[in-house]
């Protein structure tokens, strides 16, 4: 539990393991347990440079950067996951969320930043959405980002409708899919 008797043991399985990024990452949270931000960082892109094609390692930065509240490279984190994994749904889907919580949490977002962030976040979960149409999170989301779209159409009463009317019908889906699915069907 003591940070300071940690390191030199995860440090000495860095060495014996230098392939193991689980001890990249460990040796990270320690660091950004005790405030060194820049070594959990440093510590997060060395298990990068050791394993670059593992998903895992993205998924590590893209979390420490949600910590960190540094959004744009969460998102390059994620977005590289996505790119090593093209057929994994949740790859992009992971995505698509991250830009919904920035466009619905962010009240300093401009409207143009919104608007391109809702439009990332539906390119994204529509890959997600193309590899497994019956993504029940993804149909989720995707209605959630039409939502924010319909609620920025203040011009166009009718475009706005129709935005919710699909939402809802994502909804009603979403909610059909997890009562099969529950049911064991």
């Amino acid at each position: 539990d003591d940070p300071t008797q940690a390191e030199p043991i995860v440090q000495r399985m860095m060495q014996l393991d230098p392939t193991n990024t689980e001890n990249y990452f460990a040796l990270a949270k320690i660091y950004e347990d005790a405030g060194n931000l820049d070594e959990a960082e440093a510590m997060l892109n060395k298990g990068r440079e050791v394993k670059p094609k593992e998903a895992a390692v993205y998924q590590q930065l893209a979390g420490f950067y949600q910590r960190q509240g540094e959004f744009d490279k969460l998102i390059a984190a994620v977005q590289q996951r996505a790119e090593l994994e093209p057929n994994n749904p949740e790859a992009h889907y992971a995505v698509a969320t991250y830009y919904w919580d920035e466009a619905y949490r962010n009240t300093r977002l401009n409207d143009t930043q919104k608007r391109e962030y809702v439009k990332n976040g539906l390119t994204a979960i529509d890959k997600a959405l193309a590899l497994n149409a019956d993504y029940v999170e993804a149909l989720t989301y995707r209605g959630l980002l039409l939502r924010i779209e319909a609620a920025m159409e203040t011009k166009d009463a009718k475009r706005q409708t129709a935005l919710l009317d699909e939402a809802k019908q994502l909804q009603e889906k979403a909610v059909a899919l997890k009562k099969k699915q529950a049911s064991g069907q």
